[in-house]
């Protein structure tokens, strides 16, 4: 299911991006369709390895025609190309407070991109000599090491915590399950 959506997904994404300019959307909808476009790619390469970054227009571009063949993109392109450049940008242009009601926001790209920066350290770390498909060598196209990774998600999880938005934790756990405190921070 997840290999059939996020790909529709992608598309729909990379055509906001493409085209927000001539129809005039405003940058908040072009930092959530990069969000969700990072999002898709970061869901896909944890559960597939290396997956396409053409879609059949071109990398990372819009497509519009049925294209029945496909390339898979190492690992590392991936996250170098597609994960981590969509979600630096959307941290950078998503508003802290979410635009519509649970819509995305700098705090939870802040946190995907933690993510990703842990599972991306993890897998140039490869402690537990697990294959890769395809087959790739386990390095960074910019010569990022692990250790450089898993300190980006230090660094990107604390800004998200420090700076949590309108978001926070309730002062009990008996506050989190109370039915009429539905709609909390």
């Amino acid at each position: 299911v997840l290999w059939g959506t996020a790909f529709s997904n992608i598309n729909t994404a990379s055509g906001v991006i493409e085209n927000a300019a001539a129809v005039g959307i405003s940058d908040a909808l072009i930092a959530e369709a990069r969000f969700f476009r990072a999002f898709d790619y970061f869901m896909l390469v944890q559960t597939f390895g290396g997956v396409p970054l053409d879609l059949g227009a071109g990398e990372l571009k819009f497509n519009t025609n049925a294209v029945r063949t496909s390339v898979r993109n190492t690992v590392p392109d991936v996250y170098t190309k597609a994960i981590f450049p969509d979600l630096l940008q959307a941290v950078n242009d998503l508003p802290a407070s979410p635009r519509v009601t649970g819509g995305a926001t700098k705090t939870l790209a802040r946190l995907y991109l933690a993510k990703a920066y842990l599972t991306y350290a993890w897998w140039l770390q490869n402690p537990n000599n697990i294959p890769t498909y395809p087959a790739a060598d386990r390095v960074d196209p910019d010569g990022k090491t692990y250790q450089y990774c898993f300190q980006q998600a230090y660094d990107v999880a604390t800004a998200a915590i420090s700076d949590p938005g309108p978001f926070g934790l309730q002062p009990t756990f008996y506050d989190v399950n109370l039915a009429p405190n539905d709609r909390n921070s």
